[in-house]
């Protein structure tokens, strides 16, 4: 699949929720098999980190990618804390945090962690990425089977809440808390995405919520797709 650039890239519209306009877009991979049909992404990449240096060069064509061909609005991209650490040398530039320097708007979403692992990883590369100036996101907060790192939310400029929360919204407990992760945003300057978003009841949820922006599939027409 690689050898043969059998990817692309799709964006996202991130959507204001009480005016409709579109105010950035998130990049996602897309991977296709020898038919044509789409892949799903994380296999894809949870094979690749078999193989380290594959996923290194993976992750830093897709972002050559995805910047070459993004729309002329702030964009996020997320990336592997795994394939940043291939090349993460001592007193050295790592390439794909230049590679994402080269563009002035570019969001970098950190994926929420599955293990303490994963939280010292992001937690190291977000503050390598804060240093150089560029904007972080905290993305799948709330998602199920994930843990959610204190020092990482306060590190980020951007908290990203899994679209799990739809289905959770109904428990006192868990509105309780999504509107305390709501209320915490506000206070320290830090922007709040609502994802999955897929009818308009969710969408009418979300503003009533108070998020400052809103993504998911309701907005398909306005997604934006490029194949190799």
């Amino acid at each position: 699949m690689l050898d043969q650039q059998r990817f692309g890239v799709e964006y996202q519209p991130l959507i204001n929720p009480h005016t409709g306009d579109i105010v950035a877009y998130e990049a996602l991979a897309r991977f296709y098999d020898r038919a044509g049909q789409t892949l799903r992404t994380d296999w894809v990449f949870w094979a690749l980190h078999d193989s380290p240096l594959t996923l290194f060069q993976t992750e830093y064509q897709m972002k050559q990618l995805q910047m070459a061909h993004a729309p002329d609005a702030p964009l996020f991209v997320n990336l592997d804390p795994d394939a940043y650490q291939v090349v993460d040398e001592p007193g050295q530039a790592n390439p794909l945090v230049q590679l994402l320097r080269r563009r002035g708007d570019v969001v970098i979403e950190i994926i929420e962690n599955s293990d303490i692992g994963d939280a010292r990883q992001s937690m190291q590369m977000a503050e390598v990425l804060a240093q150089q100036g560029i904007p972080l996101a905290l993305d799948d907060i709330g998602a199920p089977h994930s843990m959610l790192s204190l020092p990482l939310l306060i590190q980020v400029d951007c908290l990203k809440f899994d679209r799990s929360w739809f289905n959770q919204l109904d428990c006192p407990k868990q509105q309780s808390a999504l509107l305390s992760l709501i209320a915490y945003a506000r206070e320290t300057g830090k922007q709040t995405v609502l994802e999955g978003v897929e009818n308009e009841a969710q969408l009418a949820r979300a503003c009533a919520l108070g998020v400052d922006l809103v993504q998911g599939f309701l907005f398909r027409p306005l997604f934006i797709a490029y194949r190799k």
